[in-house]
């Protein structure tokens, strides 16, 4: 049944004036007038990036979270320290605690199925937090049931998923924001305003350092432990909300718990669940990189002179390597070489070469060559490249989009998948041994067989991709 259909069988739409000029559903959201309704925003995976997203939305008054939906119900091993007894809390009944106590009231329900949240008609927007393995199954079911999505980064788990994703969102004629949070960043904007403007003279080469100085499933001190059982108790979850948050990922043998690749934080360095730091990472800093350079809607031409240490850390847990080197080659001879960050001297981040001196930039900093010293943005022409800027926060402009249709966001669909592509063929290489591969991104497709088979990943238990 199409959404629209849907909202006009459904009493429950009849209950709620929604957001930013919407009936229960944010299908037909033109502008937002005067007045209008708030827009109800659902939380699906309430981790370390749900928690974080939720209070992006919980601070913009155009918005109100009204659903947050995970198997787990509560759990005490959430964020980005490596201690697990002192982290706060994350989970469904926890995150909407939070949102109840924010509000004043009782307004906020938890759910374990998002199922449930994608047939709601009084949702209007998803914000998409799982674990990789889930974002396109439920990213295509809530866009075609006509909801806006803003989803984390990596978009996909494989170049295939992200490209449906992309197909659903033009379809559906849905706002998409991918959780590429960097394109927000005055620092990243202006770094890449300089060299696309030109600023930095003759740029040819840029090193691109991804992840923690350690960047492996270590880094953030979760224990490695493969020791096959149950879900701890403190994680609360029964038998169906640990297949439910299995979901499509291949159970392991006697359907176990296996801390060390499934417990929060670490379930992104099995092959099942996530991809590692190339993808982790390279969702961001392979993007600015792209902002930059203008190949945003296109890609490279080229990955070439890929190493790593997988075949030393990789094996049927543990399938991503920590230590790698590629280069990226686009079509204009352009070379950028992507690294871990010991290779980068401990920067994660982009340093761009050139000849009148390197511009680098990361998370809250950007140094600049001694001629760029006073620039600022300000000194843009009229006739020069201007990025988006966004006018708060990442969540923000990602409302901006719904509630004015004129207003792009920050990182569509499109672009996400653009970027999040070269990570994955990177990973593919990884996998398979090969060292250099020549790409075609309008076809999206390689000169390796090898490589092109690797394009989907499987799904199983019943779940399909659309």
């Amino acid at each position: 049944m199409k959404r629209r259909e849907f909202i006009k069988g459904s009493a429950a739409a009849t209950l709620f004036a929604g957001g930013c000029g919407t009936l229960g559903g944010g299908f037909d959201a033109e502008g937002h007038p005067e007045g209008a309704g708030r827009l109800n925003v659902a939380i699906i995976g309430c981790g370390t990036m749900g928690r974080d997203n939720m209070w992006g939305f919980l601070r913009d008054p155009r918005a109100r979270v009204t659903v947050t939906c995970d198997p787990v119900r509560r759990t005490k091993a959430h964020g980005y320290s490596g201690d697990w007894e002192k982290k706060v809390w994350g989970g469904r009944e926890e995150l909407r605690d939070i949102a109840d106590k924010f509000y004043g009231d009782k307004g906020c329900r938890a759910v374990a199925d998002w199922r449930e949240v994608v047939a709601d008609p009084t949702v209007d927007a998803v914000c998409i937090t799982t674990p990789d393995h889930w974002h396109a199954i439920i990213a295509i079911a809530a866009m075609n049931a006509g909801k806006h999505v803003y989803c984390q980064k990596p978009l996909a788990l494989s170049i295939t998923e992200g490209r449906e994703m992309c197909k659903a969102a033009a379809a559906n004629r849905v706002v998409f924001q991918v959780g590429s949070q960097q394109r927000s960043a005055a620092e990243f904007r202006q770094a890449a305003e300089l060299v696309r403007n030109g600023y930095l003279g003759d740029c040819r080469t840029c090193t691109v350092g991804l992840s923690w100085p350690k960047n492996d499933y270590t880094a953030l001190g979760f224990p490695r432990n493969t020791t096959p059982g149950k879900p701890p108790e403190w994680w609360g979850v029964n038998e169906a909300e640990w297949n439910m948050w299995q979901g499509p990922a291949e159970h392991w043998p006697d359907n176990a718990f296996i801390p060390g690749i499934h417990g929060p934080m670490t379930w992104r360095w099995g092959e099942r669940t996530g991809g590692g730091g190339i993808t982790d990472w390279g969702a961001h800093h392979i993007d600015i990189l792209q902002w930059a350079l203008g190949t945003e809607l296109d890609g490279p031409v080229a990955i070439e002179n890929f190493t790593s240490d997988i075949d030393k850390v990789s094996d049927r847990y543990y399938a991503w390597p920590s230590r790698f080197s590629f280069d990226i080659v686009y079509a204009d001879g352009f070379r950028a070489t992507v690294c871990d960050c010991d290779k980068n001297g401990g920067l994660s981040g982009l340093v761009f070469h050139s000849s009148k001196g390197d511009l680098s930039v990361c998370r809250g900093k950007i140094t600049k060559p001694a001629h760029l010293a006073s620039w600022k943005e300000s000194d843009l022409l009229d006739s020069e490249t201007r990025l988006h800027r966004s006018r708060g926060s990442h969540e923000s402009d990602f409302i901006d989009g719904i509630c004015d249709r004129n207003w792009k966001t920050a990182c569509p669909c499109e672009i996400g998948h653009r970027s999040i592509t070269i990570a994955h063929l990177a990973n593919s290489c990884a996998k398979t041994g090969v060292k250099s591969l020549k790409w075609d991104a309008q076809k999206e497709t390689s000169d390796n067989a090898v490589i092109n088979a690797r394009a989907d990943v499987k799904r199983h238990n019943g779940w399909k991709l659309v």
